[in-house]
């Protein structure tokens, strides 16, 4: 292949990369992509050499000056898109750069043409690394960094000059006869990828080096997070049941500290609610507090305990990344003592759900210590204790409902005495005689719960939890409905729970005098199916650990943990030099002893060994020595030196022969070969023909096959250019 053909390639092939990078992104719109992805396909479809695509491309009817005015309109129509489509600076920068890659891949004449898609293509792709933080990033910026290098150094290896050497031309990049000699060789091949996979170290190197940031700048304002329903003061009887159908990701839990994996479901809590009027559920007791901040971002819980802590169960420690939400809710296992993570401030209200101060714009990881309450004896004793008074303030509250409810709650429960024994039967007589179905339009109807309970008998977990709540406060157990997600996608070859949309859950927090909260589940068991086929279930937990991992590892990477591996470094470096001093103290020990004489019969075994070892570095030492002054690589290193040296000089002679031919009225085109100006000076200056000839011919001796010069031939080409700068072209 031509260099100037690879270099169209290689121009075309950084452009697409960083439209791919900013197409999945900023998601651009679908006209524009698709324009932009098609001017990219016939850009590069002419460079193959396709005459059908060259033709249509380059007989474009538009001039310079209707160029310009396109170029202008698209400036005007950034105004248009910031004052009334897109509404934000960065979106419509965004649009307007993608409008000039495609006039610029339409001109791509002049060299100046191919720096201004360069730098419309970096800008691109900066703008995709900082509004991005996914796994896909990584290969799309890896093509680009190698179609960067090679794209410099076809550049440069393709520049021409002016009448000297420091002045550039806009000349156009053309195929011709004369470039035959041009190619990409496999030295040029291998070259190039050398200094790409260098960069590429060094761009390693930088990037541990360089902690990360939680948000990019370009991701503020731009951009939305996962819609959630069912996490706010105010969820309408039926919100949750919007998003089940949805498998997008939401979080990742791993359990650090937890044994094996025992299949059983996790509960990850979010908000609770007091008060249901018969359509929505609200929460009374949404006032917000600080957490107390006890150590630079480890917050701790000190709100109101109803058991003691001997009642509590065991700490359970939880490790989550959680993705952007459009909720500050910040989700965990029930219930939370203490969060740690990079945070300005974290609140809480009386129920025990936890906020940030607003909803995250880009991924967070913290880690969270729960501790659930269990069933103590006493609430299975024959004399229930009393309720306290805000419990029953609180949590005994009913809408205006029907008489159907109370006389079925009182049926349901009617040969129980206990809060618990009431609340289990309830359980099971709503996991039992109903259906799961995510089919159920209950949230149209006047009356939902009766609707749910004695005429469609089919509903979703909202419908499960608000019957139990009423149900059981009918017969004066206190109860409150919970949000979250229930997780039961376990990753084996990451060890953590993924939790998607489709895992949002509602379920029973039932207060019993002794024990507390306690949690329950009327909702009958219901599995929701995996996405994609028997191959997809195998490699999709492998996928989804990479992410993790990939998130964990260079998008957040953050100063602490460039400060550990900082420390592992210097402690490693540690071990070795003190193993490396203990093993010179020992070789030289023995060493010393020997001279002076000292050997005792029980460690002769030990120091044998040591004086083996000396034995063979001194060989080996000596063995390089012999071939160092036999070789020796210096003398070659100083020629090689001396000969580069020599090649500059010829090559300096030779411009300036040209310069001074063209200076006689000759003509500087590159297309002249070296040999076709020799002839041309024999007919037309026959005078300078012998100068030129000789220089020529130590020129291209010099420059093509790598024939070392002498002193000699440097002095006689010296003279033969003094001699013809002093020569003066007749007129003719």
């Amino acid at each position: 292949m031509l260099l100037s053909q690879a270099l169209h390639l290689t121009s075309i092939l950084l452009a697409s990369a960083s439209f791919i990078g900013l197409t999945l992104g900023a998601g651009l719109p679908e006209w524009l992509a698709a324009l932009t992805g098609a001017t990219l396909i016939a850009v590069l479809l002419r460079n193959m050499g396709m005459k059908p695509v060259d033709r249509l491309t380059t007989q474009i009817p538009v001039s310079a000056v209707g160029w310009n005015l396109i170029v202008l309109g698209g400036f005007v129509g950034f105004w248009i898109d910031l004052l009334w489509v897109s509404g934000e600076l960065l979106p419509a920068g965004l649009h307007f750069l993608m409008i000039l890659m495609v006039i610029k891949l339409f001109n791509l004449r002049l060299r100046r043409d191919y720096l201004h898609l360069y730098a419309i293509s970096l800008v691109a792709m900066l703008a995709s690394g900082s509004l991005t933080t996914d796994l896909w990033f990584f290969p799309i910026f890896s093509i680009y960094l190698l179609a960067g290098v090679w794209t410099l150094l076809l550049f440069q290896l393709t520049k021409t000059s002016e009448v000297g050497a420091d002045v550039w031309m806009p000349v156009p990049i053309r195929h011709e006869n004369h470039e035959e000699n041009h190619r990409v060789s496999p030295r040029l091949f291998w070259i190039a990828n050398g200094l790409a996979f260098g960069a590429f170290l060094i761009t390693v190197v930088i990037f541990f080096t360089i902690p990360r940031v939680n948000v990019g700048i370009y991701q503020k304002g731009f951009g939305q997070n996962l819609r959630m329903s069912g996490f706010s003061d105010k969820v309408n009887l039926g919100a949750i049941g919007s998003i089940k159908r949805d498998p997008s990701i939401v979080m990742r839990v791993e359990l650090p500290r937890s044994p094996l994996h025992d299949a059983s479901p996790l509960y990850i809590r979010g908000v609770s609610f007091d008060q249901y009027d018969g359509k929505v559920w609200t929460n009374q007791l949404s006032y917000r507090r600080s957490l107390i901040e006890e150590s630079p971002g480890s917050f701790t819980f000190r709100g109101k305990r109803t058991v003691s802590r001997s009642q509590l169960g065991e700490a359970m420690q939880q490790k989550i990344l959680l993705e952007p939400l459009d909720t500050p809710v910040l989700f965990a296992a029930p219930f939370i003592e203490s969060v740690t993570g990079v945070f300005p401030s974290l609140f809480f209200d009386a129920t025990g759900a936890v906020y940030l101060p607003f909803p995250s714009s880009s991924r967070i990881e913290y880690t969270v210590v729960s501790r659930a309450t269990v069933l103590v004896p006493a609430d299975l004793g024959s004399e229930p204790g009393p309720y306290p008074e805000w419990v029953v303030r609180q949590y005994l509250q009913l809408p205006l409902q029907s008489d159907r409810i109370t006389a079925l709650a009182g049926e349901v429960t009617q040969k129980h005495y206990r809060p618990y024994e009431k609340a289990t039967a309830i359980q099971a007589y709503l996991t039992r005689h109903y259906r799961y179905s995510l089919d159920a339009p209950l949230a149209e109807q006047r009356q939902p719960l009766e609707e749910f309970l004695f005429a469609r008998k089919t509903g979703y977990c909202e419908h499960y939890a608000t019957a139990m709540v009423i149900m059981l406060r009918t017969v004066g157990v206190p109860a409150r409905l919970v949000t979250g997600f229930m997780a039961t996608e376990w990753n084996e070859y990451g060890n953590y729970y993924v939790v998607r949309q489709q895992d949002a859950h509602a379920w029973v927090e039932v207060y019993l005098p002794h024990s507390g909260w306690i949690k329950m589940d009327p909702t009958p068991t219901e599995e929701n199916p995996a996405a994609g086929g028997s191959v997809w279930k195998v490699l999709g937990p492998i996928v989804d650990n990479i992410k993790l991992q990939w998130n964990r590892l260079f998008v957040q990477y953050s100063a602490a943990d460039q400060l550990a591996v900082v420390r592992e470094l210097k402690a490693e470096g540690m071990s070795v030099r003190n193993k490396a001093l203990d093993s010179m103290m020992l070789l030289f020990g023995a060493f010393l002893a020997v001279l002076s004489g000292i050997m005792t019969r029980d460690v002769s075994q030990v120091r044998i060994g040591f004086l083996g070892e000396l034995l063979g570095v001194a060989v080996i030492g000596l063995a390089i020595f012999f071939w160092l002054r036999r070789r020796r690589p210096w003398v070659a290193w100083s020629l090689w030196k001396k000969g580069q040296g020599h090649e500059l000089v010829i090559a300096q002679c030779y411009r300036r022969m040209r310069t001074y031919l063209t200076g006689q009225g000759f003509s500087n085109s590159t297309a002249i070969a070296p040999l076709e100006l020799v002839e041309i000076t024999r007919a037309r200056w026959r005078e300078a023909h012998m100068a030129v000839a000789s220089i020529t011919e130590v020129y291209c001796r010099t420059r093509f096959g790598h024939v070392p010069l002498t002193p000699e031939d440097l002095k006689h080409t010296e003279d033969q250019l003094r001699h013809l700068l002093e020569l003066r072209k007749p007129q003719a």
